[in-house]
């Protein structure tokens, strides 16, 4: 059996921030993003995923697109799986979860009582603990046609921190230019390979200014998940699949600081 989450790196960064109160300083992200459940991601793999994030204690997990690749039937599972966060939790669709089926996607993370699905909406959370709200963006995808950065960002409080989920990188300088602070993307896994010369290439002929890790965009940060699984084959070459944390701190100047790394390993035994 292929194990595409045998080796699966761990990244926890400090976002340094003037639009981060002090108060907010401590605040916790996780991002989880293209699981692509199919052919060798399982339901077993996700609960696996999600039960090491929940015991980061995150104050919010980040679900950024792709959840399945091209079967209607890992919708509603993937979607249960995730589901049993017990952290708050936000989530935008991907490009593979319209192609595979639109309605019945949006239909399975709107039954869920655990994540809150943002289709170009706005919410503000509140985290509690004595910490200031946070306004969460969601813009659905742009590969689709469904992404409206201008409806997602109506309302916006621009004296509150804005973190914004968005499934394509492309469409980053958009939710940037409308106040988003932090911007969390997926949809590329970095390609899959990373060997600087060739990668950079591949990127120039596909046009894709954004790709993985971290941009800024004049006072917002994209950062660029490599994602969990493929909708086609699951073979990484120094490109590793990823699960990111974020931790929020007040500072002078936007920043985005790599604090640790280290290679954490799903589906050993399959579970019942």
């Amino acid at each position: 059996m292929i194990n595409p989450l045998a080796r699966v790196e761990l990244s926890r960064y400090t976002l340094h921030h003037p639009a981060v109160p002090e108060a907010l300083s401590g605040f916790s992200v996780a991002q989880i993003s293209d699981v692509h459940m199919g052919p060798w991601v399982k339901a077993h793999h996700v609960r696996e995923i999600v039960a090491l994030v929940d015991s980061f204690e995150p104050n919010l997990v980040a679900l950024t697109g792709d959840y399945v690749g091209y079967s209607k039937a890992d919708i509603e599972r993937c979607a249960d799986a995730l589901s049993t966060t017990s952290s708050p939790c936000f989530a935008v669709l991907g490009n593979h979860d319209h192609w595979t089926d639109s309605v019945r996607s949006i239909a399975a993370y709107e039954a869920s009582a655990t994540i809150t699905l943002l289709t170009n909406q706005r919410v503000r959370f509140e985290p509690g603990g004595g910490m200031p709200a946070v306004e969460v963006v969601g813009v659905d995808d742009l590969v689709t046609g469904n992404a409206d950065a201008e409806a997602a960002f109506v309302g916006l409080d621009p004296g509150l921190f804005c973190l914004t989920l968005n499934h394509v990188p492309s469409y980053a300088q958009e939710c940037a230019s409308r106040g988003a602070h932090l911007i969390l993307s997926g949809h590329t896994h970095n390609f899959q390979f990373n060997i600087p010369r060739l990668t950079n290439r591949v990127a120039t002929t596909l046009g894709a200014q954004f790709f993985s890790g971290t941009y800024r965009l004049g006072d917002a940060l994209l950062y660029i998940n490599r994602g969990l699984g493929s909708a086609t084959w699951p073979l990484r070459i120094r490109s590793l699949p990823e699960l990111t944390l974020f931790t929020l701190a007040h500072a002078d100047e936007p920043s985005l600081e790599l604090t640790s790394s280290e290679t954490v390993s799903f589906g050993a035994k399959r579970k019942p």
